[in-house]
């Protein structure tokens, strides 16, 4: 199953384990571990999530999937939230507000498309645990997935030509030394001294008088 790396946010083909109740997505890019709650095993209690990677506090000093401290789970939330533009924050608050509503997700969700914050969206979804954020999050998923599929295709293809701008210069070089060789021949031939006509010498005629200039 491919699916978007929180981390790197590359499409990629992720292995899978369970861990009791979450789904732990390993990225082999990066490495990043992806945990999603079971949709069967959702519980409706207010246990804090782990900002990081959404797993349920169970009392320890540190999440038990991805070993961030609870004492930095505050400042790690603010730090994410401060990374995502105003828009898809106020986006969140307006689907907080009308969760029921589906106007304030999708405006949510266009927000996310235009920024790029498919992984922030889906880590506030995933707070909810209810049959809405779930929906939710398989749009996102979907969404993501098709954003991704449409810039690889749009990426230009540079592996066919590996050496176009060695091929370049190698050309530029060239034309560059053909006009100095034309350079030089032009300007030897314009240095070169004007070559003395030659004279042709008079048969001289019997009785005509000769000449000093005739003798030399």
């Amino acid at each position: 199953m491919r699916v978007e790396c929180e981390s790197c946010r590359e499409l990629v083909v992720a292995s899978f384990g369970i861990d009791g109740d979450m789904v732990r997505a390993t990225c082999p890019a990066c490495r990043h571990v992806t945990i999603a709650i079971v949709a069967g095993n959702e519980q409706a209690s207010d246990a804090p999530l782990c900002p990081k990677c959404g797993a349920v506090r169970r009392n320890d000093s540190s999440c038990v999937s991805c070993g961030l401290s609870v004492s930095r789970w505050a400042a790690y939330s603010d730090a994410r939230d401060a990374a995502v533009p105003q828009q898809v924050r106020e986006a969140w608050t307006k689907a907080t507000e009308s969760w029921t509503a589906a106007a304030p997700h999708d405006e949510l969700l266009q927000a996310a498309a235009t920024h790029n914050s498919y992984a922030w969206a889906a880590g506030r979804y995933r707070t909810r645990r209810d049959s809405i954020s779930t929906r939710q999050l398989e749009r996102l998923q979907r969404a993501a997935e098709a954003t991704l599929l449409a810039s690889a295709h749009a990426r230009p293809d540079t592996a066919t030509s590996p050496y176009r701008a060695t091929r370049g210069v190698l050309a530029f070089m060239i034309v560059a030394l053909l006009i100095g060789v034309v350079y030089a021949v032009v300007i030897r031939d314009h240095a070169r001294p004007p070559t003395a006509t030659a004279i042709p010498a008079q048969p001289l005629s019997p009785g005509h008088p000769v000449s000093p200039s005739t003798i030399k």
